[in-house]
């Protein structure tokens, strides 16, 4: 999925929320989960998965008109350094953009 469609998704109402994944020394993955229950991936321009910079994401993220995003860390600074894993699924940080 690039910018356009993303746009073109959220006016047609099809977008139920979409989730920035923090990947550790990587950079970052969107999601885009759609109501029928797709989930796409929102690629850069330079037609990679991953984005290096997570102020020029949100940026376009908000010219798209998403409005709040789910920020996830799958590996919690725990994890990294040892200590034994959560119990339950982190839920995410919701953050507004507009």
């Amino acid at each position: 999925m690039n910018a356009w469609q993303l746009r073109l998704a959220l006016c047609l109402r099809q977008v139920l929320r979409v989730e920035i994944v923090a990947l550790r020394c990587c950079g970052y993955a969107v999601r885009v989960e759609l109501r029928r229950g797709a989930v796409r991936e929102l690629l850069h321009p330079s037609g990679r998965a991953l984005w290096p910079s997570l102020p020029a994401l949100k940026r376009l993220l908000r010219s798209c008109g998403v409005r709040q995003v789910v920020l996830l860390q799958p590996e919690c600074h725990d994890e990294i350094i040892g200590r034994p894993a959560m119990q339950e699924k982190d839920a995410g940080l919701l953050l507004q953009l507009g």
